[in-house]
C-alpha cells in the first residue's frame, strides 16, 4: 500500500496513539483519555481505527510484545512510529501473511493486547 503525503499527515498521530497498545508500560487512564482523544480528532470512524491497528500498527509493532523477552520499547517517539509503520505498510506481504488468514494473524496480535483494547473502547465510547 502507497500512502499520499496527505494520508500519511492524517494517519501518523493515530499511528503514534495506537503505538501505546504495543509498549510495556502499564498504561494509565490519562493514557487512554489521550489515545481516545487523538482518535476521535482524526475524523476516522471506529471502524476505520481498528482497521488501522489491525493492518498497519499491529504487525508493524507486535514484535515488542512477541517476540522480545525483555522488551527495552517503553515508547516510540512519533517519528520512529511513522517510519515501522510506513515501513511495513509499503512492503511486500511476507509468506505468512500470504498463507495465514489475516482474520487468524489479527486474533493472534489481539490476544495480547486485548485488555487495552478494550479500556481504550471504553474511552471512546465517552467521547461518542
Amino acid at each position: 500500500m502507497r500512502l499520499s503525503e496527505a494520508e500519511l499527515i492524517k494517519r501518523v498521530p493515530v499511528w503514534y496513539a495506537l503505538s501505546e497498545l504495543f509498549t510495556w508500560r502499564e498504561l494509565q487512564d490519562y493514557d487512554y483519555q489521550w489515545m481516545a482523544q487523538v482518535l476521535k480528532e482524526s475524523g476516522l470512524s471506529r471502524e476505520e481505527i481498528f482497521t488501522i491497528l489491525d493492518e498497519e500498527v499491529a504487525p508493524a509493532l507486535q514484535t515488542n510484545l512477541l517476540y522480545n523477552p525483555t522488551p527495552v520499547i517503553d515508547c516510540w517517539s512519533e517519528e520512529d512510529v511513522k517510519t515501522l509503520v510506513s515501513h511495513y505498510v509499503s512492503r511486500k506481504p511476507t509468506l505468512i501473511e500470504r498463507v495465514i488468514p489475516s482474520r487468524f494473524l489479527c486474533k493472534q496480535r489481539r490476544k495480547y493486547i486485548q485488555d487495552e483494547i478494550l479500556k481504550l473502547t471504553a474511552e471512546l465510547d465517552k467521547r461518542t
